[in-house]
């Protein structure tokens, strides 16, 4: 799923040092996403009132489709290079009206189209969990200190439990087996 850049065409979102973006992808059901790039000081002073312009100028039937999907999928993401305080954060992150909101802080890096995605892909859609998943070596049983070796000892070491079922009700099986036998 990719997103594109969409033109801003209303002079009330040209605001003094800011980045505003907004981005939607090309599917059939669509998701929107803009953008506040600020300090820290800026955001905390616009961030409602930014909040209220999205929902004034693109929540509305003009804009939207019929579809209750595009209607939920309203995001904004503020991004900062400074830190903002968790209380900042919470009260932004918290606010349900209108959209979803996100803070990224302490942000170190160029904001661009392959930064905007990345950001997207990370707090909005998680289509890299494949990947990650992909990425992630299965921990086996040397890696693990047991609470009762008895019962670990009925594992063969070469084995990776975390996503072989079979092997799992085998095992299963014979700490059942074990207990009634005793």
């Amino acid at each position: 799923m990719n997103f594109s850049i969409v033109k801003i065409n209303n002079p009330d979102f040209d605001m003094d040092n800011c980045g505003v973006y907004h981005y939607r992808n090309d599917d059939d059901f669509k998701i929107n996403v803009f953008f506040l790039q600020a300090k820290k000081d800026i955001i905390n002073s616009i961030w409602k009132r930014f909040s209220n312009m999205i929902a004034d100028n693109y929540q509305n039937s003009d804009y939207m489709s019929d579809k209750e999907f595009d209607r939920w999928n309203f995001y904004i993401i503020y991004i900062s290079n400074d830190e903002i305080s968790k209380e900042l954060k919470n009260q932004i992150e918290n606010d349900k009206f209108s959209s979803r909101k996100i803070v990224e802080d302490s942000y170190d890096k160029e904001f661009n189209d392959a930064e905007s995605n990345r950001l997207i892909v990370k707090h909005i859609t998680n289509t890299d969990l494949k990947e990650i998943l992909l990425k992630t070596n299965d921990k086996i049983q040397a890696d693990y200190k047991p609470v009762n070796n008895e019962l670990w000892k009925l594992i063969p070491n070469e084995l990776s439990l975390s996503r072989n079922i079979e092997t799992q009700k085998l095992i299963i099986q014979q700490i059942i087996q074990i207990r009634d036998e005793n």
